[in-house]
């Protein structure tokens, strides 16, 4: 249900919008005024989907309300409603939704109600999208975080539970997070930061900017150029490298 607000000085205009939008059902009429400025204190507080305006009122007119209405903390979609014509420009560049002349048919409301129907289907398909990936991100953090006994890791748009000592290493290909197993390659939502905090109690080292290692897993660690070293990984072809960065930590943590 969509709740709407009416402004209008001149009684006929505003019984006559009320009268075409009120046999709407998605519609309900939370306010109509005669005053812009009672109509505003009103809108502040009843917080409105949508305002239908007039623009030449007495106290202020329709363009410095739809102004204030606009800077309010909440999203309102406003309606000019008016017998001008010559404020049409103005009125877009405040970004309403619809300038609608007087007088009113059903038929030309009908066009405006359909495009804020519009507005608000999107909004919601939105929300909806944004709530499940905020439920998803919640579960897969619990699933993650349970005492560190599986991390959750995404392998052909399905989610597998991986033992963190089953992990040979992680490392950053094109901005894209990857972890490696013996038997298979898996990606994450998580940064390479993220994974090093999750597992810095599983016997993990950050060997390189690009590089997680399970310390575990190494069998052979080959000097390198500039004092770095290669990690050789027992049955694995790729090399980890230790990078003049981590080194001295890499020395200390295996007493070297």
């Amino acid at each position: 249900m969509l709740r709407v607000v009416l402004v209008d000085d001149e009684q006929l205009s505003l019984d006559e919008l009320s009268f075409i939008l009120s046999k709407r059902s998605e519609i309900e009429i939370i306010g109509k005024f005669l005053s812009p400025l009672t109509a505003l204190e009103f809108i502040k507080k009843a917080k409105p989907e949508i305002v239908f305006l007039d623009i030449e009122m007495p106290e202020i007119d329709g363009l410095t309300l739809a102004n204030e209405i606009c800077n309010l903390d909440f999203s309102v979609s406003i309606v000019f409603a008016t017998v001008f014509d010559k404020y049409a420009i103005k009125a877009f560049e405040i970004n309403v939704i619809d300038y609608v002349l007087k007088p009113f048919s059903e038929k030309r409301l009908a066009l405006t109600m359909n495009k804020i129907d519009g507005r608000y289907n999107c909004s919601k398909n939105i929300l909806l999208e944004q709530r499940v990936l905020l439920e998803q991100r919640v579960l897969l953090e619990k699933i993650s975080n349970v005492g560190m006994v599986k991390l959750a890791l995404w392998k052909d748009e399905c989610i597998f539970l991986v033992h963190p000592q089953d992990i040979l290493y992680c490392t950053v290909i094109n901005k894209e997070v990857f972890a490696f197993t013996r038997k298979a390659t898996y990606t994450t939502n998580y940064t390479l930061n993220q994974l090093g905090s999750k597992l810095i109690n599983q016997n993990f080292f950050r060997s390189h900017k690009s590089y997680l290692v399970n310390l575990d897993r190494i069998y052979k660690i080959v000097p390198w150029f500039n004092s770095t070293f290669v990690l050789q990984i027992e049955d694995w072809k790729e090399e980890v490298p230790v990078s003049r960065h981590y080194v001295k930590e890499f020395r200390r943590i295996l007493n070297m």
